[in-house]
């Protein structure tokens, strides 16, 4: 501001000094020397503003060399670290990236063999389920089930969802194992009372049991009764035909035994017991060709049943044919080396044929495994 005053000032100056110049010529040397020094410090004032923008003009650009200097190297260096830091961080996203991706890889496995897992134990406690609703009482007892009847009972036990008709057939089970015959006979029947309604099959099963058990302790009519209302709950049911014709057997009945026992093969025609049950009562009727007919059928279903080989040499002897009567009856003691009516029954066909001394030794070596068989409890 005070620069413009003084500009201003030194102007008017000049301006005053032209007029009185050109209006007094006889003072030229004044004004010429005056002019000589206005122009001095005019120089000196335009020389020393030049100097001061060419200060600025300087700062202003060491300024902007500075700033376009410096933001470039703070740029690259901030650029580097943010460059290696992404690099670090990238490395690790990738890290954490094929992580994952085992992980994910892992969980889809383990979910395959979970579901794989899952799968076989929903199918094994089905089997499992299937085979404990269809035991009887009677199966406990069959050397052909014990192994697998076994298994299945421990796996039952290790099921943690376990039914309570399960649980009370296995209970069922304990108390015939442990000779509580008469409560056995009551778990069955509280099976029966609670399925009654729900699964008459496995009430129809509960009743089999309850006449199998009474059929053991010779209650005969109180076993026709149980399975007369087994029959009633599942007319289809072949074993308890079977099973009540031979109580009727033993009763004398022996007509109505042959038909249970037609009607259960009628029903299951690969049933190996009815065939066996039905030549046994034929037999009784003195029925031996019938009889023999029946075990045929019986071997040609299982070649494997010793009793079936016997009973067949049995009916034979009766028709004088004990030669082929040995020969039925050594197939039975080499299916069953410890069965006692084989040894008997050969011992009789023997001493028919004249072999005394061979009929001899098949009855002595049947009085030992009897004597054998009572030490141990065995059949």
């Amino acid at each position: 501001m005070k620069e413009k005053q003084s500009g201003e000032s030194i102007q008017e100056s000049e301006e005053q000094i032209d007029a009185e110049t050109d209006g007094a010529d006889e003072k030229p040397d004044i004004y010429a020397s005056i002019q000589h020094r206005f122009n001095d410090l005019r120089s000196e004032y335009l020389d020393a503003r030049s100097k001061s923008i060419n200060r600025w003009l300087a700062f202003i650009c060491i300024v902007l060399l500075f700033f376009t200097i410096l933001i470039p190297i703070i740029t690259g260096i901030a650029a580097y670290f943010i460059y290696d830091r992404f690099g670090d961080l990238q490395e690790q996203m990738l890290i954490h990236v094929k992580t994952a991706e085992k992980h994910s890889s892992d969980s889809a496995k383990n979910a395959a063999e979970a579901a794989k897992f899952l799968k076989e134990i929903k199918g094994h406690n089905r089997t499992v389920k299937g085979i404990v609703t269809k035991l009887t009482s009677k199966d406990f007892t069959n050397p052909n089930k014990v192994e697998i009847l076994q298994s299945t009972i421990e796996d039952i036990l290790r099921n943690p969802a376990i039914s309570l008709e399960d649980k009370a057939i296995i209970e069922a089970y304990r108390l015939q194992r442990a000779g509580n015959i008469a409560e056995a006979i009551e778990k069955w029947r509280s099976i029966a009372n609670t399925a009654k309604g729900v699964n008459n099959e496995l009430v129809a099963r509960a009743f089999f049991s309850m006449g199998y058990l009474h059929s053991q302790q010779d209650e005969k009519d109180q076993a026709i009764s149980a399975f007369d209302k087994a029959i009633e709950m599942m007319p289809t049911f072949a074993d308890a035909y079977t099973s009540r014709g031979v109580v009727r057997s033993s009763l004398g009945n022996l007509e109505e035994a042959i038909a249970d026992h037609s009607e259960a093969i009628r029903l299951n025609p690969n049933l190996v017991e009815a065939y066996i049950n039905r030549g046994t009562a034929k037999r009784s009727l003195n029925q031996h060709e019938a009889a023999i007919s029946d075990f045929d059928e019986a071997i040609r279903l299982d070649a494997n049943s010793a009793v079936a080989w016997t009973l067949r040499g049995v009916s034979k002897g009766a028709l004088g044919r004990h030669q082929e009567a040995v020969a039925d009856h050594n197939e039975a003691i080499r299916l069953k080396p410890n069965y006692v009516d084989a040894y008997i029954n050969r011992g009789s066909a023997k001493r028919a044929l004249g072999d005394h001394e061979g009929g001899k030794k098949d009855m002595d070596k049947a009085l030992d495994l009897a004597q054998e068989l009572k030490v141990s409890g065995g059949e």
